[in-house]
């Protein structure tokens, strides 16, 4: 009786063992290790990408985002998406914005988000901006505000009114925007997520 369980639980046992799988971030190609049951992986995976995958044994979107993210939270990961090179075929980074069945962004573009400052208070500064209205998406300074399901608040806009908006935050928070990424871009987003904030260029 018991060797008949256990022959039952094999299939299973099996399943739960970390995968490998093949990701190219900036053209350098790696190997990174995933569990194949993980909820937040099946929750943040497309039907489309389980059946074709983005190349051969290629990870899964979601697992080259966390290894992109490995400070964040999968709630706070919520705003991010991946930058992918179509003609390099290898992923250029990370961005703020909304997703495609890879966890891709969306609109092509050469944005791309850095991680400008890990202070717990500026980071607390700009959420704090979203603070100021019950609603999810609101507008500071001609600014818009959106908080995400992660707890993540994002800025976004022309620099100056993000600019703007965040200087009503205090000196902390509005030097966030003095990064090579925040100077040359016309537009950008703030995000404010894991005690840290990030610049992300449109």
């Amino acid at each position: 009786m018991k060797l008949a369980a256990l022959l039952l639980l094999l299939p299973t046992m099996a399943l739960a063992e970390p995968r490998t799988c093949t990701t190219s971030v900036s053209g350098l190609r790696m190997d990174l290790f995933y569990e194949p049951n993980d909820e937040e992986l099946s929750a943040n995976r497309s039907y489309r990408e389980a059946l074709t995958g983005r190349f051969g044994d290629g990870c899964p979107g979601y697992v080259t985002l966390r290894h992109l993210t490995p400070d964040l939270t999968d709630a706070q990961r919520s705003p991010f998406c991946l930058q992918w090179d179509e003609g390099a075929q290898t992923y250029a980074g990370y961005a703020e914005g909304p997703r495609d069945a890879y966890l891709s962004c969306r609109k092509p573009s050469r944005s791309f988000c850095e991680r400008v400052n890990a202070s717990v208070g500026a980071s607390r500064q700009v959420a704090g901006l979203a603070a100021q209205t019950a609603d999810t998406v609101a507008t500071i300074n001609g600014a818009t505000a959106a908080v995400h399901p992660g707890g993540a608040v994002v800025l976004s806009g022309a620099t100056s009114a993000v600019s703007g908006a965040i200087g009503t935050a205090g000196t902390a928070a509005s030097a966030a925007l003095a990064t090579p990424v925040g100077l040359a871009a016309a537009a950008v987003s703030v995000v404010a997520v894991g005690g840290a904030l990030y610049v992300c260029s449109e």
